[in-house]
């Protein structure tokens, strides 16, 4: 049949798109793991660096083996003791400025189709950014631990992860139970090594101590990354761990977070600290007809007790 109306003949009264008002975000690691440190406060007290007091033991440092405690303080009747030296150190705790910035038209926004909230979208894209810039400062800390459980080259094992949870505890450790932050690597290769120890499901969950219980959780833990429990100690996921020996392997680890009683004993891992909140801001730029927004910061990380982590480099 010749002559027909179609869509190509009339395409000047057809909708070639309707844009639906969802917007679907871009897949992006999440942040959130920093939060597992000390939080110190240097708002308005005019510094950039913030000096943590930090002391010694007077009983000796307990090492691998399980001894290294001096017994030098056994007193005898009638003989004098002698005075035992003492001395201090400081931690420096470094802050530094995180920013981001997009300029938006207006005609972006006069355009932009009913329903989205552009604004909405992008400011917290941006501060996504900057918690993912965040999350990157601390996690590379796990790298400076000097203490390190694992094998260039070798996928992590069930044993890799109990020696992470031991030697920290035979370093004189105690407190509330430490977390594991895995690279996402590490991760899969902890889930295999339990898948093939003939369903782990079944035998380490159900054994009678519980010593290597498998637990996984449905995402649910800090921020999503929570992707089980290994003898009930949290293990936490993430893309975002450094690498080592040229990116040969991933490191991650396991250290004592910050709880009131870690914070008291001083046992926690790491530290950081604020030197300005997150601010979200937004700035007219009339003779460019736009609106900047501007996310900022300021924040740094330190390690607070090195004993108390222990480094799991193993193979990426």
């Amino acid at each position: 049949m010749a002559d027909e109306l179609t869509t190509t003949r009339y395409n000047d009264i057809v909708n070639a798109t309707i844009v639906e008002p969802v917007f679907i975000a871009a897949l992006v690691e999440q942040a959130g793991l920093w939060a597992l440190s000390r939080e110190f406060n240097l708002i308005g007290r005019g510094a950039t660096a913030l000096g943590i007091p930090k002391g010694v033991s007077f009983v000796g440092t307990p090492d691998d083996a399980g001894a290294g405690v001096d017994t030098e303080y056994d007193a005898t009747e009638g003989t004098d003791i002698s005075n035992t030296a003492s001395t201090t150190s400081t931690v420096s705790l470094t802050t530094g400025e995180y920013a981001i910035a997009m300029e938006i038209t207006d005609t972006l926004k006069e355009d932009t189709v009913s329903g989205i909230d552009l604004f909405g979208i992008l400011s917290g894209g941006l501060m996504n950014a900057i918690g993912m810039a965040m999350e990157v400062d601390f996690l590379a800390l796990l790298a400076s631990l000097s203490n390190v459980t694992g094998v260039s080259g070798v996928n992590l094992s069930i044993a890799n992860m109990i020696a992470a949870q031991s030697k920290p505890r035979r370093r004189g450790a105690r407190g509330d139970a430490q977390v594991y932050v895995l690279d996402s690597q590490q991760g899969e290769d902890l889930d295999n090594e339990l898948v093939a120890a003939n369903d782990a499901a079944a035998v380490f969950a159900l054994a009678a101590d519980r010593a290597l219980g498998y637990m996984p959780t449905n995402d649910n833990g800090m921020m999503t990354m929570e992707t089980m429990r290994f003898r009930n100690r949290p293990v936490f996921v993430t893309g975002l761990t450094p690498t080592a020996n040229a990116a040969a392997d991933v490191v991650g680890g396991s250290i004592y977070p910050s709880t009131p009683q870690n914070d008291r004993i001083g046992v926690t891992t790491f530290g950081m600290a604020w030197a300005r909140l997150p601010r979200l801001e937004t700035h007219r730029i009339a003779l460019g007809r736009s609106d900047q927004l501007v996310a900022s910061l300021r924040a740094g990380f330190v390690e607070l007790q090195d004993g108390s982590g222990e480094n799991i480099t193993t193979d990426a």
